[in-house]
């Protein structure tokens, strides 16, 4: 059987998910970090896509049942029917809800290196224009943190109210990742603090007790405060270079350049 063909990026939060995901069900896979190359198998331009035995897809979500099913990740992905429709509902819920966080804080701080949003392709155009919005508010801190507040608020009270984790089942699943690869990130970029939401505070320290966290988060950690310390490109390209090469000593993967 073909080695899994993974197009994806630790910069990218979708990416780190299905990476993560790997990893924990001790997946072997080959990691095409340039994004150039999955224009052929994604007509958005978006990264996660993966090639398994010749099959292509794409979207985060859909990667991750797709391998949960293939590959029986039973923790991840239970089987017991009322489990799984919650993490169904969680992941359906995902790209407007969850997503904010990246498309109103993260982003628009990340790619004020760029200079605007580098990406124009017309399929991405929600996401683009959300982007915008906050980059061009007068203050962009304040008006992402004022969109993503009510965001942690409800995912601290409707998905981790009385829970451990965010489908209420007994162990983290695919929807725990996705969500954390969105939230988490807040944190060590400095742009929101979680004092307010004790549940999903310590969420988050329970979700980094998972297996391959740490060097699957280092470009988080490179990057790390973009708020009081200047963003450059410079500081970017570092992160990414930290993350990748940090991802390329894990036994059973192989970064294809």
């Amino acid at each position: 059987m073909l080695m899994l063909k993974l197009f994806a990026h630790p910069a990218s939060q979708p990416s780190r998910a299905v990476i993560w995901a790997c990893l924990i069900n001790q997946m072997d896979f080959e990691l095409y970090p340039d994004s150039a190359a999955v224009n052929d198998n994604n007509p958005r331009g978006q990264l996660p896509v993966i090639e398994d035995d010749g099959w292509i897809l794409s979207e985060m979500p859909a990667i991750l049942c797709y391998l949960a099913d293939k590959y029986s990740w039973g923790e991840l992905y239970p089987r017991e029917l009322r489990l799984r429709s919650k993490v169904n509902q969680y992941l359906h819920a995902h790209h407007c809800l969850t997503r904010l966080a990246t498309l109103k804080l993260m982003a628009p701080h990340v790619l004020v290196v760029f200079g605007g949003i580098p990406s124009q392709n017309p399929l991405s155009y929600v996401n683009n224009s959300n982007i915008a919005q906050v980059m061009h508010a007068d203050n962009p801190l304040e008006e992402g943190r004022r969109i993503v507040n009510p965001v942690l608020e409800f995912i601290d009270d409707e998905y981790l109210g009385g829970h451990d984790f965010v489908a209420g089942s007994p162990e983290a699943t695919i929807a725990d990742i996705a969500c954390y690869e969105e939230l988490a990130q807040l944190e060590a970029a400095n742009l929101m603090r979680f004092d307010d939401f004790p549940g999903l505070a310590a969420w988050v320290e329970r979700i980094k007790q998972l297996p391959w966290h740490d060097p699957v988060h280092v470009y988080n950690q490179k990057l790390g405060d973009i708020v009081t310390e200047e963003n450059t490109l410079a500081r970017f390209g570092h992160a990414i270079e930290a993350g990748l090469a940090a991802i390329a000593k894990i036994p059973g993967v192989k970064i294809v350049s």
